[in-house]
């Protein structure tokens, strides 16, 4: 389930939105009935591929005893959506059933399913009959207070922002913002008695979740924002903001924002602890990620709910310029900041100057597994590592040329031609030209401190037994979290008996295999990656089955996807989704590039399936039965093969 990959920390901050924002559930609400069924079915290629079969088996029938129960959701659950999903099971195949006097659809195996608006008293009346006997439950929710249900009348509780701990640099404009009443006067008075106009405007807030929207009502609300340029430092009065790392704030104030609408006037505290860093002046800081992959994470936005870009191996020094919250800004070059986990990175003391230096020799050394391309620099700066067909090329920020050596060593086939540049003052670069197309390759520091780019040579491939030989890794999604059915049965239990079938299949295939959860015991989900990594797998290929997050209509959304995140495991992720698709014909979803621990890694392709949606009482009946498993695997088996195929017809 891809939505369970997710940090927790995006998953309460997208209801910590929906919370402030969802509006009155419409009248009459979408049908609790199976919109659209699955798109057209993907064609395969005349006379080569296999025509889709477009088919799962039907549900198999059930005569239990009458006996409601609600998957999902669970009881008391904060649902921040005007409609959302419920499921469960009601035993028997024959009976009829509504949820709060809506008609909803029993499966023959008793298992329902339904897109309904979300109840102002946030109860939904399960009713379930089979002649005479009736039986049901109330399933309880919790509505958050919805906008529109009444105006603002002042100052929107929870709306100040920033609320942080932060550090700028002097003359830095920090913009402030609330929801309030609207045509109102507001300003930001600062501790001195001086101010600034906050200025009355009008927004949109929408919600989205798994790539689509949400069924939350687009809602315009009154904002009022204004921005000042940092100059002396403020300190918030509540506690559990924090206060600034990098710069002590000493005899600093409260800000206040006001609000005067009407004959009210309406005021309240500027949480914000705000420091401020001289012009010019910065902080160093050096890597010390207690990760299992011992890299410090950079992401393009400061916040939990952004995916990482940038990855930096233990001993990496940094330019801070400024922080907010738990995380530090770091200067990358004049005109890109980037922002850093700040208990990942160890302060030196105050008064260093930025991250600088230079970038000499360079020097090719092959190895039998991979080859080492190594740059002597004068520090350890922050870089970057592209990728794409047939190239990689290293950014290292912060760095001026002094190359004059560029040594090839032993000549190597792999090996086409390496060049360096300086596109601009503060951005050094390697180009490394391959033969054959990138397979994998990792960065880190050596004993020297130099820098050393590995590209790992790929596998010698028979184009008749392609996985002869190979180690591939296979890993069955979850436990911890995954997605449930109407009937129980949970994404972990589908993944393994998917993931076994395969297993056997590769190894009968002459694959060596490593299983990163060979049984139900739980497994911490960056473990995985890291232990195929450490294991020279070949390729990794992760099991999952899907669910939707609240306020996304299932009937409507579901189908077959493929994830991947490295430019060499594009081409693994299209075999997957074409296989998946020929194989049972769900809709398709199409393949796309996402932040997930799985696939993040570099040192070989891998991508992340996702089949079906086990809420989908259909699909989750097909996920019950050993000959889809078989043929769910089969499909993942043929996507690998052909792949590697592939890969031994182009070199």
């Amino acid at each position: 389930m891809t939505t369970t990959l997710l940090s927790r920390a995006a998953t309460a901050a997208a209801l910590a939105l929906l919370a402030a924002c969802t509006p009155p559930a419409p009248e009459g609400g979408p049908s609790p009935r199976p919109g659209p069924g699955p798109g057209p079915a993907a064609s395969g290629t005349p006379g080569v591929d296999p025509p889709i079969r477009n088919a799962l088996p039907p549900v198999p029938a059930s005569t239990g005893p009458l006996r409601v129960s609600v998957m999902y959701p669970p009881e008391n659950a904060v649902v921040a959506a005007d409609s959302t999903f419920v499921f469960g099971s009601v035993g028997a195949g024959g009976a009829t059933l509504t949820i709060n006097r809506t008609p909803v659809e029993v499966a023959p195996n008793g298992a329902f399913l339904a897109f309904l608006p979300v109840p102002g008293n946030g109860e939904y009346d399960v009713a379930a009959r089979l002649g005479a006997e009736r039986t049901g439950l109330v399933r309880r929710v919790r509505v958050p207070e919805r906008g529109g249900r009444g105006a603002v009348t002042g100052i929107a509780a929870g709306s100040i922002a920033p609320r942080a701990a932060m550090t700028v640099q002097e003359g830095e404009m920090v913009t402030v913002r609330f929801r309030g009443a609207p045509g109102g006067q507001a300003r930001l008075v600062f501790p001195d008695g001086s101010s600034i106009p906050l200025v009355e405007q009008r927004v949109t807030e929408r919600a989205e979740g798994f790539m689509q929207d949400q069924a939350v009502r687009a809602r315009e609300t009154t904002e009022y924002t204004g921005t000042f340029a940092a100059r002396a430092p403020l300190l918030s009065r509540d506690r559990s903001v924090g206060v600034p790392r990098l710069v002590e704030t000493t005899r600093a104030g409260t800000a206040t924002v006001e609000l005067v609408a009407g004959s009210d006037t309406v005021r309240a505290p500027l949480e914000l602890s705000l420091a401020v860093l001289r012009a010019g002046e910065v902080r160093t800081g050096t890597a010390v990620s207690t990760r299992v992959d011992s890299v410090v994470i950079g992401t393009a936005v400061a916040g939990g709910n952004t995916p990482y870009h940038w990855s930096f191996p233990n001993g990496t020094r940094f330019t801070v310029t400024g922080e907010r919250g738990n995380e530090l800004r770091v200067r990358l070059t004049d005109d890109l900041s980037i922002w850093v986990p700040a208990d990942q990175v160890r302060l030196a003391a105050a008064g260093g100057g930025a991250v600088a230096g230079s970038v000499g020799t360079v020097r090719v050394d092959p190895e039998p597994a991979y080859v080492d391309v190594r740059l002597a620099t004068s520090d350890r700066f922050p870089f970057e590592v592209q990728a794409d067909e047939r190239w990689l090329t290293v950014n290292v920020y912060g760095a001026q040329s002094r190359t004059n050596w560029l040594h090839y060593g032993t000549e190597d086939p792999l090996v086409h031609r390496v060049t360096w540049s300086q596109p601009r003052e503060d951005v050094y670069s390697v180009r490394v030209e391959l033969t054959e197309r990138v397979w994998g390759w990792k960065t880190f520091w050596d004993a020297r401190g130099n820098l050393v780019l590995r590209v790992r040579r790929p596998p010698r491939l028979d184009g008749r037994t392609p996985l002869a030989g190979l180690k591939i890794g296979v890993d069955a999604g979850h436990p911890p979290g995954g997605a449930i059915g109407p009937t129980g049965l949970t994404e972990a239990e589908a993944n393994l008996a998917i993931s076994k079938q395969l297993v056997g299949m590769l190894r009968d295939a002459g694959a060596e295999v490593l299983e990163t959860r060979p049984d139900m015991a739980a497994v911490d989900l960056n473990l995985r990656p890291a232990r195929a990594a450490a294991e020279n797998v070949h390729l990794l290929v992760s099991v999952h089955n899907n669910a939707f997050p609240d306020g996304v209509n299932p009937f409507e959304n579901n189908g077959t996807t493929v994830f991947y995140n490295q430019a060499p495991s594009l081409q693994l992720a299209r075999h997957m989704q074409r296989e998946l698709l020929r194989e049972l014909g769900l809709r398709d979803l199409g393949i796309a590039r996402a932040d997930l621990a799985l696939v993040r890694g570099t040192w070989m392709p891998a991508v992340l399936t996702e089949t079906m949606f086990l809420m989908i009482p259909q699909q989750e009946a097909a996920l019950r039965d050993p000959a889809v498993h078989e043929r769910i695997a089969r499909a993942h088996f043929r996507a690998i093969e052909g792949f590697l195929r592939e890969w031994a017809s182009s070199r």
